[in-house]
């Protein structure tokens, strides 16, 4: 009897041995993630973008651009399957950091992508850099990213607000006037835009008369303007963005001031966001752009082919962003043979490729974009907006250090 009582037992145990084995070889096999090297052959890409409010037209931008190109590489960066996973930050600092902290504690996510907001990448910049995992910011454009907050693990492929703001000033000085008022939103974007137009501007020999700066989400800019106007500047130069940035240009003109005072502005005046829905008015304004879709080069030529085939529009700045967000991923991922953060900015500082927009450099000083900036005239042509490029401005790199300190 205890004889069969033990056999009993060892069989027990022999069958849960069995069920247990079968059960790890099961979970094993339909992970879908088998590792070659030691790493998963598929990648988790977190984006923080701004999905809500001003900046979701940017937002949207990104994610179509980068999602082309993974469309047009079989799904795939540096021969290993994409995943993406999406969080809208709201443009808040702190839920930005509730939605990092779930993109990479909770979602283990490999790399991340994002965000838009100057202040959203300031509150990400130390966590990023206590967990050691890449970002390539594909919009915030704050300059202390590459100056006082430079980290090894952040990575910007779109323009700093220096870049920005300092690309058309010496330009205007000398061509259009020396007296301007400056117009900008009141967060650190606006602020930092219009500290370097001022830089560049003045040291061309031009004046800055007077700075305004409405806030965010301002619905009507008339008081602005008359308090523009008032000044009689040879121009207004002005920096707004996304929804912001089309009423701004629509109500210029129906201020009555296009076609009586100048208006030249950032990058942002010159790019389709902003153009198409402005029409007309957006007609002879003059922007520093960093892209447009009628640049003449072969790439693109073929990135506005595809975009539009996809997307049925032109493509804008923001998405030649996510393009080259996925473009720098490709190559450094190709290169490093390895989604690992050490050995990932060791490839991602000083790398370079080849944009629609031209061709871009990781200045390994700042981590910033080495690109040009074009001096462009918006023209009213068979019911669009084209931007006119007049002059080309080659290789603008950021200082290495703060001019402002």
């Amino acid at each position: 009897m205890k004889k069969l009582r033990r056999f009993k037992a060892a069989g027990l145990i022999i069958i849960a041995l069995f069920l247990f084995i079968t059960g790890c070889s099961q979970t094993s096999s339909s992970s879908g993630n088998e590792k070659k090297g030691g790493e998963s052959d598929t990648i988790k890409i977190g984006f923080i973008l701004s999905q809500t409010g001003t900046f979701a037209p940017l937002s949207d931008g990104i994610l179509n651009g980068f999602k082309l190109y993974l469309e047009e590489h079989d799904g795939k960066l540096g021969g290993k399957k994409v995943q993406i996973k999406v969080e809208d930050d709201e443009a808040n600092p702190q839920v930005a950091l509730r939605k990092y902290r779930q993109l990479v504690h909770s979602e283990k996510v490999d790399i991340l992508v994002g965000p838009i907001s100057s202040s959203v990448v300031y509150a990400l910049r130390d966590e990023v850099e206590k967990d050691k995992i890449v970002l390539i910011d594909a919009n915030a454009a704050g300059d202390d990213l590459a100056w006082s907050k430079k980290s090894d693990y952040v990575y910007r492929t779109s323009f700093s607000n220096w870049q920005n703001g300092s690309s058309a000033a010496k330009y205007l000085a000398n061509n259009i006037g020396k007296k301007a008022v400056v117009m900008a939103p009141d967060y650190p974007a606006g602020k930092e835009v219009i500290r370097a137009f001022k830089e560049a501007f003045k040291a061309a020999g031009g004046e800055v008369a007077k700075e305004l700066y409405p806030k965010l989400d301002t619905n009507d800019f008339a008081p602005y303007l008359q308090e523009a106007a008032a000044l009689e500047p040879d121009l207004i130069y002005a920096f707004f963005t996304g929804s912001d940035g089309i009423r701004f240009v629509t109500q210029y003109k129906e201020f009555g001031l296009q076609g009586k005072i100048p208006l030249g502005g950032a990058l942002e005046f010159g790019d389709e966001l902003i153009t198409q829905p402005t029409g007309e008015a957006a007609e002879g304004i003059i922007a520093g752009i960093n892209y447009s879709p009628n640049l003449d080069n072969e790439i693109n030529k073929k990135f506005v082919k595809a975009y539009q085939q996809k997307y049925n529009k032109l493509p804008n700045i923001f998405s030649v962003e996510g393009y080259d967000s996925a473009t720098i991923l490709d190559k450094a991922i190709t290169e490093a043979g390895s989604t690992e953060s050490a050995k990932l900015i060791k490839i991602l500082k000083g790398i370079s490729f080849d944009s629609p927009r031209g061709p871009i450099t990781i200045d390994p000083e700042t981590n910033n974009p080495i690109q040009n900036f074009y001096i462009a005239v918006n023209k009213y042509q068979n019911n669009v907006i084209v931007p006119e490029v007049i002059e080309t401005v080659e290789k603008v790199t950021m200082p290495k250090t703060s001019p402002f300190e």
